[in-house]
């Protein structure tokens, strides 16, 4: 029997929630049976080399520009058609139109469409322009007329993307973001010592560094813990834009936040640092279904975050509270404050939730696998 060839279409496969679920993709797929490739606008990406070592094809492609966008639709086009891929599942949110109908063009049976977020924008309250309005219109009717499978990882993410009608067909799948259990649940109890553990509290909150994620407002949050007295320290993982990052370092400087809240960069190490802290924190504007919260319930973490996205993420096991976004950084602060005083969740009940709602990591790829052999199989 011949491999399936796949091929992901994801910006740079650099550090993010969507990237991480694509590796869970390929670490845990057969590989005598699928081939699975990625595009990349990013020659050092994060991944390049963890995708090459298991046997996946790393393409780099030209950045799509919107003034020229010939040599990526060319680009693509090449690769697909030279490739002969039997799949392209597309994770660009509405500019998945132009990567699905050049799909399409170049043969391509299986065409993959996947959702991954509610809104778009910086989450800033702005509205969309009449051009963004309009362009978002016009790749949402070539979404649906081109592909042929709809994914989501959250309900409230495929109506945003298809519409109410397209998430009652037969061809659109609720497809949960997951967490890699061996690595968050494997070491649930090992006890950490070395960086950040020196006395003082930590908070752990993980995302690109850009106004979506917000951190900005915790650096207010971490201000009211210095106001208090608390050695409490919020730990901020991610890299981002360059001018919202210098925003935010610049309101840790001012403030004398130093000792207070951290910005670390990217890390490779996200669940030591899970298990170094006492609670999670996740003030987002928006969400598809973050990744993050999913590890950091797994890990048992306490875990306080916006009321701005999907509740499925929950884990149902009373150790999450959503806030608002109202700029009350005492609230805030109040509910950390009390998150910690609560403790993490037995494991038991994290290990039995992950299994029931199917959030473990070899379930995602299983059940992409199955899509993908399904919709070659015509079923």
């Amino acid at each position: 029997m011949s491999k399936q060839n796949i091929l992901i279409i994801t910006g740079a496969m650099d550090v993010g929630g969507i990237e991480n679920q694509l590796m869970h993709l390929l670490r845990n797929a057969d590989k005598e049976k699928f081939q699975i490739d990625f595009t990349s606008t990013m020659p050092d990406a994060f991944y390049r080399s963890e995708i090459e070592a298991l046997g996946g094809k790393f393409i780099l492609i030209p950045e799509m520009s919107h003034k020229n966008p010939l040599p990526y639709c060319k680009a693509l086009y090449r690769i697909m058609k030279d490739g002969k891929y039997d799949i392209v599942h597309s994770h660009e949110l509405f500019h998945s139109g132009i990567v699905l109908l050049i799909a399409k063009l170049a043969g391509v049976p299986g065409r993959f469409v996947h959702a991954h977020n509610w809104q778009d924008g910086n989450g800033d309250g702005k509205k969309r322009s009449l051009i963004r309005s309009a362009y978002n219109t016009v790749m949402r009717w070539l979404i649906l007329a081109c592909s042929n499978q709809q994914l989501a990882c959250s309900t409230l993410a495929g109506k945003f993307l298809y519409g109410e009608k397209c998430t009652r067909k037969d061809s659109y799948h609720l497809v949960f973001n997951s967490v890699d259990t061996a690595k968050f649940l494997g070491h649930y109890d090992d006890q950490e010592s070395g960086e950040f553990c020196d006395g003082w509290i930590n908070v752990l909150q993980v995302g690109r560094v850009t106004t979506v994620k917000n951190q900005l407002f915790l650096t207010e949050v971490a201000a009211e813990m210095k106001k208090r007295g608390k050695k409490i320290r919020i730990l901020c993982a991610g890299s981002g834009d360059p001018d919202y990052t210098e925003a935010v370092n610049q309101a840790i400087s001012r403030n004398g936040l130093h000792d207070y809240i951290q910005m670390l960069g990217v890390r490779s190490d996200i669940d030591v640092l899970m298990r170094k802290a006492s609670a999670f924190v996740l003030p987002s504007h928006y969400e598809g279904m973050p990744l993050v919260l999913i590890e950091a319930q797994a890990s048992g973490l306490p875990c306080v975050v916006a009321d701005t996205f999907s509740h499925e993420v929950d884990f149902e096991i009373g150790k999450l509270q959503w806030l608002p976004l109202d700029g009350d950084a005492a609230r805030w602060a109040d509910a950390i404050e009390a998150a910690i005083a609560h403790g993490r969740a037995p494991k038991d009940h994290v290990v039995r939730v992950v299994k029931d709602k199917r959030f473990d990591s070899k379930m995602f790829a299983e059940t992409l696998c199955h899509l993908y052999q399904n919709a070659l199989n015509g079923k």
